[in-house]
């Protein structure tokens, strides 16, 4: 399965890349409009404490532009993991609706990032003479850390939950608690891959992969997952016990196999060649 998610993701992300850009680009031009706001902080403001309170209001927007934007995008990444046409004004047409269950997911990662920062500092790198670090507190830093970091990757199944469904927010977050316990291996390891997505796009200057590419990663993974799901419910209704434990990949992934099969140089860099 993860072979499949690796190959597809990434023939899909190179075959669309150039449409990344329009929500990419938005997002470097709300990161360009933070920083401006934020520079006078370091420079006027630096003595003022009221001025803390302007940057974690202005992180808090940031955040939910970021995440707003990420849930409209997340309706044209699941066209692309189906295989479907779209079109981009279908992102600036769904991006109204995706306001309010934006906030709230905004909101979500907000609260996670603060908890998480002040759990590293607070029990990682405490100040004051009488406080120094103990194996207590590396232990309560290390269950906060933890904690926070798996509500991070339930999180992150969100944006292509809610594409797929459009139930509710806090329904759709239960069903991402579910899928991350009950798939955790795939999903510390979409994680991680994410992350790399992460450090490749601060590179690209956010340009690529970035949101989009994020967005299509676990468009393409929940795709393939709901299949596993499928087949269980199939079996169950023909009176047959299914365990996710054993699940026959390449017999319910068939289709997507021969769909995406593994492409040479040709068809990369000269697709009118490979014909």
């Amino acid at each position: 399965m993860l072979n499949l998610f690796f190959r597809k993701n990434f023939y899909d992300g190179w075959d669309n890349v150039m449409f990344f850009f329009v929500p990419n680009l938005i997002l470097d031009f709300a990161v360009i409009i933070f920083t401006a706001l934020c520079i006078p902080g370091v420079t006027v403001f630096k003595d003022a404490q009221w001025y803390l309170f302007v940057w974690i209001a202005l992180a808090f927007i940031l955040t939910a532009v970021i995440s707003t934007v990420a849930l409209a995008w997340a309706d044209n990444s699941k066209k692309i993991a189906d295989s479907e046409t779209y079109e981009v004004r279908e992102f600036f047409k769904v991006l109204p609706s995706c306001i309010a269950d934006g906030i709230k997911f905004g909101t979500s990662i907000f609260v996670i990032m603060i908890i998480l920062a002040l759990s590293i500092k607070f029990f990682f790198f405490p100040d004051g003479e009488n406080q120094t670090v103990t194996l207590a507190g590396l232990t309560a830093g290390a269950v906060y850390c933890w904690v926070s970091l798996s509500a991070i990757m339930i999180l992150s199944w969100y944006p292509a939950l809610r594409a797929e469904q459009h139930k509710s927010y806090f329904v759709s977050i239960k069903k991402c608690a579910i899928i991350f316990l009950d798939n955790l291996p795939v999903s510390i390891i979409i994680s991680i891959y994410d992350l790399f997505q992460c450090l490749v796009s601060i590179i690209m200057l956010g340009v690529a992969p970035g949101v989009a590419g994020l967005t299509l990663s676990r468009a393409n993974a929940l795709r393939l997952l709901l299949k596993k799901y499928d087949y269980i419910d199939e079996l169950q209704k023909n009176g047959t016990r299914a365990s996710s434990n054993k699940i026959p990949w390449e017999e319910i992934l068939k289709d997507d196999l021969e769909a995406n099969p593994v492409r040479g140089f040709k068809e990369f860099w000269m697709p009118w060649k490979s014909e």
